[in-house]
């Protein structure tokens, strides 16, 4: 499958289209409730709700990136492990992780909800984790090794 990918230009369009659009829906909805958790995003509703209601998207999107990125990676193995941005990626990948499903979920599903300062605190560590990733995956592209 490696071989039909990395001699197929259209084939890595594709896959690579498909990564963006889990990148979208998991960065977009993780940044609305982290906007929320600034006391800048839906007012009227509490985080708690807007997180809940997110959930199945923003784990749609995590799922299509898990699928995407390591059939991308099989396409050109060598070349990406030899990348540094990939590990600083992949690094940045796993502590975005790790922050999201234990200090981030339980502080947008607190009750009574964690103090304003605190979860701001939450909300810019989180952000400043998922676009670190998503700069890094794109330094993969531009910081490859001559070929």
């Amino acid at each position: 499958m490696a071989d039909t990918i990395r001699h197929s230009a259209s084939l890595i369009a594709v896959l690579e289209i498909i990564h963006l659009i889990g990148l979208t829906l998991l960065i977009g909805t993780i940044v609305m409730v982290d906007l929320s958790l600034l006391g800048l995003g839906i007012g009227r509703h509490p985080v708690s709700r807007i997180a809940r209601e997110l959930s199945s998207w923003t784990v749609a999107g995590l799922a299509i990136m898990l699928v995407s990125g390591p059939v991308l990676l099989s396409s050109r193995a060598v070349r990406y492990y030899s990348t540094p941005a990939f590990w600083i990626k992949m690094n940045l990948l796993a502590a975005a992780l790790i922050v999201h499903f234990t200090i981030h979920r339980k502080t947008t599903y607190a009750d009574p909800p964690v103090p304003r300062r605190r979860a701001g605190w939450i909300a810019i560590l989180s952000l400043a984790l998922w676009i670190s990733v998503a700069l890094a995956g794109k330094g993969i592209a531009i910081f490859q090794p001559p070929t």
